[in-house]
């Protein structure tokens, strides 16, 4: 059960619709007590870079005079790949027994998971959120997006073409989907994608041979007659992945797809490919580290891959709303956004030139997401995994 423990409000608590007051509970600014003011949790899940990062930010605001008088941060996050019980069927559970109050305050989640959210609980189950209560949604670039105004981006995610600068010349870089194909079938061997049971990256490369074949948008629907009355398209995709399959990269003589989005970037920097499709923030972040070699490049084609926006959510069930704003409004912040990036280059829904201190500020060029391709289309994600396990992917064995 996620109840909300009961917290003594103190003078910030009351002004908190102002979001950026400075007081504390004895009417000094500085550091607050945390049992003085409310506590804002905030849920997520996903790789542990994403985990930190929403860490990092979090005791940032509790350090921030500006910010912890009005809301002390607590951060529940669910790493995937562990038996962990899912963060959906958390929130089902507790909106199907009836709770309210609880500690759901804020979500975190990427905008193409919304949909399995609420497909267990109800379409009303997010709130509309007050952006005037937000004085930093005015730096965000990407007001427009699949979800509406239940949603508020807080980072960008986009899945790019990776390639190894030193093998593959500039000349002969894919420019569109078809050129990439070519290439796949002149270069054998020389091109993975993960699983796409296994990991988005994989899931994007499929995603879009499919996608690529269908009007723009079905991009952005989970009507399943996208599905069923277009079954020459989808025909169509599968045959060409289909085609693909033995010109991928090969192990012991046979085709073999990597598990995990990881699985591809391993092979990339062993120089064992020369391109795969892989999500920027890995690559970059490896590229920090040293485990990816300099020369790995980030491009996008003109049919780009499946990206997205990462950002905050507020369920009905949830408390302290007023200072779950002030929250959302301090990871909208230049130094927040900042902070996202040096963790995890995390692509910003800023404009990235009013951003200081920041690590590799070169990179950002090469995270552009003006031209970001949304896909948002509900079950039949399952659908497209489900078929490329049962007509590709048995391929390999």
């Amino acid at each position: 059960m996620h109840f909300r423990k009961t917290v003594r409000f103190g003078l910030c608590a009351a002004i908190a619709a102002s979001m950026l007051g400075s007081c504390s509970a004895s009417g000094t600014s500085g550091s607050a007590d945390s049992s003085e003011v409310p506590t804002v949790t905030i849920w997520s899940n996903g790789g542990q870079e994403v985990g930190d990062a929403l860490q990092a930010i979090a005791d940032s605001f509790n350090a921030d005079p500006d910010y912890n008088t009005i809301a002390h941060v607590e951060i529940q996050f669910i790493v995937s790949g562990t038996n962990e019980q899912s963060l959906p069927d958390r929130l089902a559970a507790a909106y199907k027994a009836g709770e309210t109050n609880t500690d759901f305050d804020l979500i975190a989640t990427d905008d193409s998971a919304i949909t399995a959210i609420l497909a267990q609980t109800s379409d009303d189950f997010f709130e509309p959120i007050d952006t005037s209560k937000i004085p930093n949604y005015a730096n965000v670039k990407y007001k427009d997006n699949v979800v509406g105004d239940t949603f508020i981006p807080y980072r960008g995610t986009s899945v790019f073409l990776a390639y190894n600068s030193d093998t593959v010349p500039a000349d002969e870089v894919p420019t569109t989907a078809d050129e990439l194909y070519q290439w796949i079938e002149d270069h054998p061997g020389r091109f993975t994608y993960n699983d796409p049971t296994t990991g988005n990256a994989g899931f994007a490369f499929v995603a879009n041979t499919i996608y690529n074949q269908l009007p723009a948008e079905a991009a952005l629907s989970d009507d399943p007659t996208w599905e069923t009355d277009h079954t020459a398209e989808w025909d169509a995709a599968f045959a060409l992945l289909e085609e693909l399959h033995p010109y991928l990269y090969q192990t012991a003589g046979k085709v073999q797809y990597p598990v995990k989005n990881q699985g591809s970037l391993d092979l990339l920097a062993t120089g064992e490919v020369d391109m795969t499709p892989a999500f920027a923030n890995m690559v970059l972040s490896e590229k920090a580290m040293g485990t990816l070699p300099d020369s790995i490049v980030l491009t996008q084609l003109e049919e780009p891959f499946m990206g997205g926006l990462a950002g905050f959510l507020m369920p009905t069930i949830g408390s302290d709303k007023e200072a779950a704003l002030a929250v959302i409004d301090y990871y909208l912040s230049y130094e927040a956004q900042a902070q996202d990036w040096n963790i995890m280059y995390a692509t910003p829904v800023v404009d990235s030139a009013n951003l200081t201190d920041i690590d590799h500020a070169d990179w950002l060029d090469e995270v552009d997401m003006d031209s970001l391709h949304y896909l948002s289309i509900g079950t039949i994600q399952t659908d497209i995994r489900t078929r490329w396990t049962e007509q590709i992917g048995i391929l390999a064995q």
